[in-house]
């Protein structure tokens, strides 16, 4: 009897191991699942700082880079426009816009016309013409080895207007028409001679020296 109560307790304490022993190992796993999962979460933590100073200092380098090219973009114009004058362009030749109303001009056959007018009607023209003071003068913004052979010309164009119509230089394209109070006379449509710019011209060097030698040679 003292030995089957003995084996029995024996088998009781044994049991009581084998349901103690599983109890620790699930606290100490806990208890190292907690830790680590503490340690992940903590080094999270510390690294989502560092991330977002990464993008503050991208950010505040992006923002330094737009200002370095502001400034630059804004120093290129002001080299390229320092009158601040907008998109205004300087000709090698300047021209001068000039409005005229003229009794008459020259044709395209180099006759002289007359223009109709009257007391109600006064036909107007408009015209570049080129600056005094380039006149037959060097062009500006030239090549220096071109400088001295160049001048400012001016130039010439044909416009539209109603002409009196004579026999002599009647165009046969233009319908006449009959003007109120100037005697009987028509008038037709033709062309004159009106400036239309100043142009820059270089002499060649070989021409120029002939025409002195054949000045000389009159002398």
């Amino acid at each position: 009897m003292r030995i089957a109560y003995c084996v029995r307790a024996l088998i009781a304490v044994l049991g009581l191991a084998a349901v103690v022993r599983p109890v620790a190992s699930n606290e100490y796993f806990n208890d190292t699942f907690y830790e680590v999962h503490r340690v992940r979460r903590s080094s999270r933590r510390k690294h989502i700082p560092e991330e977002g100073s990464a993008i503050q200092n991208g950010f505040m380098e992006d923002q330094e880079m737009d200002k370095r090219f502001h400034h630059r973009n804004s120093r290129k114009s002001h080299l390229l426009d320092p009158e601040d004058s907008g998109n205004r362009t300087v000709d090698c030749c300047p021209t001068v816009l000039e409005m005229i109303e003229p009794l008459g001009g020259s044709n395209q056959e180099g006759l002289l016309v007359e223009l109709y007018r009257d007391e109600n009607y006064i036909q107007r023209f408009y015209e570049y013409s080129c600056q005094h003071s380039v006149v037959d003068k060097p062009c500006k913004f030239i090549n220096k080895k071109l400088h001295a052979q160049s001048r400012c010309v001016q130039r010439h164009s044909f416009s539209y207007a109603l002409v009196k119509n004579t026999p002599s230089h009647r165009n046969k394209n233009f319908p006449t028409f009959p003007a109120h109070g100037n005697g009987g006379a028509t008038y037709t449509l033709d062309y004159i001679k009106v400036r239309s710019g100043c142009s820059c011209v270089v002499v060649n060097k070989n021409k120029k020296r002939k025409n002195t030698r054949k000045q000389h040679a009159k002398t």
